[in-house]
This record gives C-alpha cells, structure tokens and sequence, in this order.
C-alpha cells in the first residue's frame, strides 16, 4: 500500500519497525491485536514484542521495569483505554521517572464513534496533560506523524501520541512552515489582524475548510505538539486578531485551556474562545460526521459561532 493512503498507526509502526531492525533495545508492548502493520511487527521482532494481554494497568508496569533497565519503549493500545484506564501507572511509572515510554494512543476524540461512550476519548488530553515531564503530539495527517516519530526514535522521550483512527489526507499543501511542533498556513507577516483557528487532529481538517473558503479574514495553526507549547507560537498569535481554538475534546479537556495559560504567562493581549464538544457523556452511535454535526463541529457550523464579519 502507497504511504499516501496508509492510516496514521501504519506509519508510525513502520517506523517504529525499520528502527527495531538497527536497536535491539527499542520494545513495542501492545494491549492490543487486529491492525495489519502490528501483526507485521509482533511476527518479525518476537524477542522485540510484548503482548500484555486486555490489561493496560500492567503494561505500563512492565514498561517502566524496562525502561529503567535502558530499553526505548513504545506502548500501544485503544485511546479510552490506554489513557484513562492506566493514568496511575502512567504516572508512578513514567511520569514520575521521567522515562522514555512512548504511549500510542489511537482513536482519539469521537474515532470510534459507533462503538458507545466507553469507547470514546473525549477527555484524555487534559488528563495526561496533568502528569509532569508529559510531551503530547496529535496528528492530522501521515507527513506530521512521520515528522513526530522520526525525532522520537532519534532522542526518546516520555510522550503522549494521539492519533486518528481513520485516514486522513496529507495536509502539507495548505502549511508554510514545517516545524515538529507546529505548522501554520502563512507568514508571520500575514498573520496580522487574522482569526487564528488553533486545532490539530480531525478538527485541522475542518478548519482549513474555513480558511479555503475566506482566505483573507482566517490563518490555521495546526498544534501538533499541544504540550508544552513552542513559545515560537508566540510570533504569529500575537499579531493576529483574535484566537479560535477548535477541539474534538470536551470544553474542560479543549487546548484551548492550554493555550489560554500560554497567552498569559507570556503577557499577551489578545481574545481567546473555545468551539469544543459540550462538557457531557455521549451515548450516541450514529458515526463521527452525525456527532459532529449534532454538536456543531463541522465547518459550516463552526462559521456560524465565529463573528468575523
């Protein structure tokens, strides 16, 4: 399969995979069975790979153990579950140590949108945002996940990788810079007295809708890495008219609660809002695009909140 349509978990497993051929010491432990390019990985590396069984509490356990014995690992699981099922060991483990787990989470915000609200992970942001020494990345498309785990293989650290579920088409075409914590659809100089959308994720792709449709009044800021914040964001929020983080998380998990810490403790004056699914449990099962639209986070509808004219 060209690497153009292959899914964000693909990418990164082949990554992962050409760096297990050269470091005997790089670990995948998975929670988890099914995807192609895994089983891929778990057939090739059987003294690399670690199937921890449905318990993602204790595959943070071993992961830690290792870690503390010189192993680079990665951790791999579904979003709801990797993240708030294990957030104590996560944090005794790798948080508190400082260690270099990297936790795979995918299906992030509404990606297993037919599955019910146990499966969806609307609130792990702000959660695993709250362990210290945590870096969070999410993707909207393969070059930003390549970009992110490329560095990662190269210097380990403890992170926090969000990705889609579905596939999502490469986005380089819209963004100037390329940067490893963020891209941003125009100069610093053409930043002046525009909205600024801020999202990453599914949501970037929403808002580049906005920005194709009214090139003049609007620029994006695509937040691959949402924690910390690269103070060189600083550059092009603070020319900018005003801010509209866009977020597939609950309004109390948004970056918007990030980003508006930013803007403070760097002294910058400037107004700032939230479009983010409401502060509720979602029981439906009627797909992303449906849930989307009920709550109002498609283009169209995130148009109609923002008084631009």
């Amino acid at each position: 399969m060209d690497n153009i349509n292959k899914l964000q978990r693909d990418i990164l497993i082949d990554e992962i995979i050409k760096k297990m051929s050269s470091d005997k010491n790089t670990i995948f432990c998975s929670a988890d069975f099914g995807a192609k390019s895994l089983d891929h990985l778990r057939n090739k590396f059987k003294k690399q790979f670690i199937h921890c069984g449905i318990s993602e509490q204790a595959m943070f356990d071993v992961a830690t153990g290792l870690a503390l014995d010189k192993k680079k690992i990665f951790v791999y699981a579904m979003a709801p579950f990797i993240s708030l099922r294990a957030l104590e060991q996560i944090k005794c483990g790798p948080g508190i140590m400082n260690l270099p787990v990297s936790i795979i989470s995918v299906g992030v915000g509404l990606g297993y949108a037919n599955a019910g609200p146990t499966h969806y992970a609307c609130e792990d942001y702000i959660c695993l945002r709250a362990i210290p020494n945590i870096n969070i990345f999410t993707f909207s498309d393969n070059t930003s996940v390549k970009l992110i785990i490329k560095k990662i293989l190269k210097k380990p650290i403890f992170s926090y990788l969000r990705l889609d579920r579905e596939f999502l088409p490469d986005l380089s075409r819209y963004f100037k810079n390329i940067d490893s914590d963020f891209r941003v659809t125009n100069t610093e100089k053409n930043f002046r007295n525009k909205i600024v959308l801020v999202s990453n994720g599914y949501m970037t792709h929403e808002c580049l809708k906005i920005k194709e449709k009214y090139p003049s009044k609007f620029e994006v800021i695509d937040l691959i890495k949402s924690f910390p914040i690269s103070k060189k964001i600083k550059n092009y929020i603070s020319k900018s008219k005003k801010i509209v983080c866009v977020d597939e998380q609950i309004k109390t998990s948004s970056i918007s609660n990030t980003l508006s810490s930013f803007v403070i403790e760097n002294s910058i004056k400037i107004d700032i809002s939230c479009i983010a699914l409401p502060n509720k449990n979602f029981f439906e099962n009627i797909g992303r695009k449906k849930m989307l639209k009920k709550f109002g986070l498609l283009s169209e509808q995130i148009l109609k909140k923002i008084n631009f004219k």
